[in-house]
């Protein structure tokens, strides 16, 4: 139980210092910003274990397992990472790694929180779902969005750095093996919480709904984190929303368009709280900072926990 717990966080931590090295490598090698690099790639570094969940499931059949494993991400975002990624600024500050308090970032990083929620809104309004062949299509025009979306983030070029050494020595290797690591922290995490639970007496469904979800989208945002105690605000801010604008048009787009999209009341009350905070979120981003919704997302996580 604890050497599982110790396990996960040492291998989302290791995993989250091969992609911050892949960042660095990938702007290098592309010409591009370490920040467009860090809203676009690293998402889909990180989201590979749950894209293969989606994938795997869709060729078993089990619509069901695949909508599950990516609905819960950008309401967990909004509602705990926001928090986390403030913290972590904080912590960093007090031992001297920053010389901010709290996140500062460029207007540009609010991109993925706009490319994230405007789709969504018609999706929770108008429910074009519901259409079947006039939500294919929309569930198209999600993911082309998504692409428009990622060739505009990547338009910024690169600023001028040193050449990166990767830990692994070869790229494809450090990838491989920060999915590997990926993956298996997160599983170790999830399952020494489930142990944890039951050694102690705690209820398992609480469980499931306070604290797994937090140990599935943490080994995601770990990249982000570090990028944040390091005083690299647009790079790890970039890497958390960017995986929101991944969740809120490709995964969703692509499962519309194949007609398995559904959105349960738990589900539609999860992405109405998700949209509203990145609506607000992106407002404060725009004024060049990060995190001024981390009370509000906190609130509306309790609430989502007792009375949903």
């Amino acid at each position: 139980m604890i050497l599982e717990l110790i396990g996960g966080v040492l291998l989302t931590a290791a995993a989250g210092l091969l992609v911050e090295q892949l960042v660095y490598y990938f702007s290098a090698r592309l010409g591009r910003s370490t920040t467009s690099v860090a809203m676009i790639i690293a998402p889909i570094i990180t989201s590979s274990p749950e894209l293969a969940i989606f994938i795997i499931a869709l060729f078993q059949d089990k619509a069901d397992v695949a909508w599950g494993s990516i609905v819960a991400q950008p309401f967990m975002a909004s509602t705990v990472i926001y928090p986390v990624a403030v913290a972590t600024a904080l912590l960093s500050w007090a031992l001297g790694r920053r010389t901010t308090r709290i996140p500062h970032v460029h207007r540009y990083v609010a991109m993925p929180l706009l490319a994230f929620t405007l789709p969504l809104i018609p999706v929770l309004l108008l429910h074009p779902q519901s259409y079947r062949l006039y939500g294919r299509l929309y569930g198209l025009l999600m993911v082309a969005a998504y692409f428009v979306y990622a060739w505009r983030a990547l338009g910024r070029k690169a600023e001028a750095h040193e050449k990166t050494r990767l830990y692994l020595g070869n790229p494809a290797l450090q990838l491989a093996a920060s999915v590997v690591a990926l993956y298996f922290g997160g599983e170790w995490l999830v399952s020494g919480i489930v142990d944890m639970g039951s050694a102690f007496g705690l209820d398992e469904t609480a469980l499931a709904v306070l604290l797994v979800p937090v140990a599935t989208v943490l080994p995601e945002s770990i990249t982000g984190l570090i990028f944040i105690a390091r005083g690299r605000d647009d790079e790890g801010i970039g890497v958390i929303v960017g995986e929101k604008a991944l969740y809120g048009t490709f995964y969703p787009g692509l499962a519309m368009a194949l007609g398995i999209y559904t959105l349960e009341p738990a589900a539609a009350a999860a992405l109405v709280i998700a949209v509203a905070i990145s609506l607000l979120e992106s407002i404060a981003i725009w004024r060049g900072y990060f995190g001024l919704t981390a009370p509000l997302g906190l609130a509306g996580y309790v609430w989502y926990a007792f009375h949903v």
